[in-house]
């Protein structure tokens, strides 16, 4: 067991933050755009934009301007909309729904995004996510069509930092992934690999 960690990766020196806000690093997101398309998406929501990390790193992506975003959160942080409950409000309906969910709220997440989503719903989140009695009937009837699973590392960012108290960048122990259901794809999952270009997976 490597020290300061539990089996699971989390630290044990740390509690949880608060709304479990850890935020998708900006190379995350851009491994995951540079190798899958959405370029036959046009509009996409964001529900639990946080700061905008995702949302920032699309834009900044698209240098084209193709894609209307949509971002709300259920935490008022400064971007987007706040005081949005993605799993209780009554959304139009987007091409494309992505996010970072708390991960607690994952399946609910992906439940709620299958219903506004045209085309995608794409969900950043611990490779965890495939284990549990919990998801089996998710998965049974709504599996992926992709799973991106990053060779090295990826630190989220504990609420919406890069670094730490002392200046340092985040390390994790934990596996993550980016999870892309296609509406209507009932066939078999494809693993897809991605790694980013820090050494450390930030």
């Amino acid at each position: 067991m490597i020290e300061g960690y539990n089996i699971a990766g989390q630290s044990k020196t740390r509690t949880r933050v608060e709304n479990d806000y850890y935020a998708t690093p900006e190379t995350a997101t851009r491994e995951l755009l540079n190798n899958f398309s959405f370029l036959n998406c046009e509009t996409i929501l964001e529900p639990a934009c946080g700061e905008g990390h995702i949302c920032k790193t699309i834009q900044e992506w698209d240098s084209e301007n193709k894609f209307k975003i949509t971002a709300t959160d259920l935490i008022e942080r400064g971007f987007g909309e706040g005081n949005v409950d993605f799993l209780t409000e009554k959304f139009d309906n987007y091409d494309l729904v992505i996010t970072n969910p708390p991960f607690k709220y994952a399946k609910e997440f992906v439940e709620k995004g299958l219903e506004v989503a045209n085309k995608y719903v794409v969900m950043f989140a611990k490779l965890q996510l495939l284990e549990g009695i919990g998801r089996k009937d998710l998965f049974e009837n709504h599996p992926p069509k992709y799973v991106y699973v990053f060779r090295n590392r990826v630190a989220p960012l504990r609420n919406g930092s890069s670094v730490d108290e002392n200046g340092k960048k985040w390390s994790s122990t934990m596996c993550f992934a980016w999870f892309v259901w296609e509406v209507g794809f009932k066939g078999e999952p494809t693993i897809r690999w991605l790694q980013t270009n820090s050494k450390k997976g930030r």
